[in-house]
């Protein structure tokens, strides 16, 4: 076969990665139901990132405005489960089909619709969403894969809505390589660690709200989940 497409060059990309390296495939979907069924994981807990309710309160988020939420890469549901208890309809998505099935039979709630979704090769019901929140999902992408990601959020975010990120923070957690060496490994590690600023370079077309590190578990007087290898950013997509 002799490339012509976009696709076809992301899929041959792909192949560089197995498995287990590319987290954010279907043949990974083993992977993180064995790690989300551990017992004390750090992920196996009922409460959202910290920074959700840091926003709401700041006034950053206006989550009382908002109508419908995406939840990329849910897993348990944890962040799901929050943004419903905030008023939000709610659609959780991932590809770890054990833990979905968890997540729907945990504090069952109308609001909250849990879907097997590969988010950079399928599409999600409901799209467009007034806000799209990823914890976790982001650091585990290939190189090439961010433009797929990048492509995704342009249907899935309505103009004018927000998108959150919780990802691994450049210095704390995840490969510094650049871009090429990871290619040429075919290897993430356990993910990719970010600064602010290539956050703020990587989704350029989204207006720039907050980022900074994982706010601390006494940021609020809610349970969180907070940890310090873990870098925030919230944006705003233009309304045209």
């Amino acid at each position: 076969m002799r490339i012509t497409t976009v696709d076809q060059l992301l899929d041959l990309l792909d192949d560089l990665f197995d498995g287990r390296a590319d987290a954010t495939s279907r043949a990974a979907s083993a992977h993180w139901d064995e790690v989300l069924a551990r017992p004390g994981h750090p992920l196996a807990v009922d409460a959202p990132d910290a920074v959700l309710p840091v926003w709401r309160d700041a006034g950053l988020l206006p989550l009382g405005s908002l109508s419908t939420a995406l939840d990329v890469g849910c897993g348990l549901g944890r962040n799901s489960r929050w943004l419903a208890r905030q008023g939000l309809a709610v659609t959780g998505i991932d590809i770890a089909p054990g833990a979905l099935a968890r997540a729907a039979t945990t504090e069952p709630a109308a609001s909250v619709t849990y879907r097997d979704v590969d988010v950079l090769r399928e599409p999600v019901p409901g799209a467009p969403f007034d806000l799209v929140y990823d914890s976790g999902c982001f650091h585990h992408l290939a190189p090439h894969r961010r433009i797929s990601y990048l492509a995704a959020l342009d249907r899935l975010v309505a103009p004018g809505g927000w998108f959150g990120l919780c990802t691994f923070a450049a210095g704390r957690m995840g490969a510094a390589d650049d871009d090429a060496t990871l290619l040429r490994e075919g290897a993430l590690g356990e993910g990719v660690g970010y600064t602010q600023d290539e956050l703020r370079q990587v989704f350029a077309a989204y207006e720039p709200v907050w980022t900074g590190p994982m706010p601390g578990p006494g940021a609020v007087t809610e349970p969180v989940f907070a940890h310090d290898f873990l870098t925030v950013a919230l944006f705003r997509r233009p309304a045209s």
